[in-house]
């Protein structure tokens, strides 16, 4: 559909072109935007909705408070991580209703663990390219797993502490939801998301297209080439970890016939893995940045791309030593 448009700015100078239609354009990866990401956020967003008017959300937070405690999380702060599956930033902000003591570690747990529907969609894509679909689950599992670590081990002692009750009534009732409370519900995460993100995604997308444009971005994947021995991945694995690292739907590129060809079911699992968690995407930094401070969210991505590249070495030998082609 957007060929015809893409064939007609062909002839605009260099720089308006890589931002209208270049790897990271307005109207060659705009699109992508609306075909998966938003009727992510929206199923998400309705079934929250759902989970909120007929009282499971109220259930399963009294019920898995005691066993997030110890991560230094509450029950309450699941919600939101969940919802950063649909897209992070209303994920983030719902985090406003979160404790004092537990909201920066559920930010960080957002940041770190919810695959969004950019980095989800195109994860499932790179295992589909690969006629491997079920490494979905070892990804999964592991994702789980390592950001459960990390929350403990970023979690202050207050949000771990026993002391730490839910400020909640605990005999919740379940009804069946009515569509008004639904709609209710979906239409302040839908709002969030259309008034905040999409106007950040647009930003974003200009600075990815002018950082590509001035070479940058294949600079930083050159200088990262040597490192990727480190997880035994080919250097060809570089140029995907910092696309995604700018946009998740930058792991796309581990789907090309000359890039997946070169890898083994546990390189795949290692590249996409690395690549979805060693930093945030620009949409959510941003809006951690605003949310919180500047100096929280240059510290909080200097913090996950340090347990992203640990995490990565574990899988990657780990994997190596353990897998049965």
């Amino acid at each position: 559909m957007v060929n015809p448009t893409v064939e007609a700015l062909s002839g605009l100078p260099s720089l308006s072109k890589e931002i209208l239609i270049g790897r990271y354009g307005l109207v060659t990866m705009g699109p992508l935007l609306f075909v998966w990401a938003v009727p992510t956020v929206i199923l998400y967003a309705l079934f929250l909705g759902a989970y909120k008017a007929s009282g499971l959300v109220e259930r399963i937070t009294i019920t898995l408070h005691p066993l997030l405690r110890p991560f230094g999380l509450s029950g309450r702060d699941l919600v939101r991580i969940i919802m950063g599956f649909g897209c992070n930033v209303p994920a983030v902000i719902g985090t406003r209703a979160c404790s004092s003591c537990s909201r920066k570690t559920c930010i960080s747990a957002i940041a770190f663990g919810s695959a969004c529907s950019y980095q989800f969609g195109a994860t499932l894509a790179v295992f589909n390219a690969a006629n491997l679909p079920y490494l979905v689950i070892p990804y999964l599992v592991y994702l789980t797993i390592t950001t459960l670590i990390y929350t403990r081990l970023i979690a202050p002692k207050s949000a771990r502490s026993p002391q730490n009750r839910l400020m909640i009534e605990h005999r919740t009732f379940l009804e069946v939801p009515r569509w008004s409370a639904i709609w209710r519900e979906t239409k302040g995460t839908l709002n969030q998301f259309f008034t905040l993100a999409i106007p950040i995604f647009l930003a974003v997308t200009l600075i990815a297209s002018v950082l590509d444009w001035l070479g940058v971005l294949n600079d930083l994947s050159r200088l990262i080439d040597p490192t990727m021995g480190l997880f035994r991945l080919p250097p060809e694995a570089a140029l995907p970890v910092i696309l995604a690292s700018v946009r998740k739907d930058g792991l796309l590129l581990f789907a090309q016939p000359n890039t997946v060809s070169l890898l083994s079911p546990v390189q795949i699992l290692t590249s996409v893995y690395l690549a979805g968690v060693l930093l945030p995407c620009l949409v959510t930094a941003l809006t951690i940045a605003r949310e919180q401070s500047p100096k929280f969210a240059l510290r909080l991505m200097l913090r996950q791309a340090s347990a992203a590249i640990i995490f990565a070495f574990i899988l990657a030998w780990g994997g190596y030593l353990i897998w049965v082609p």
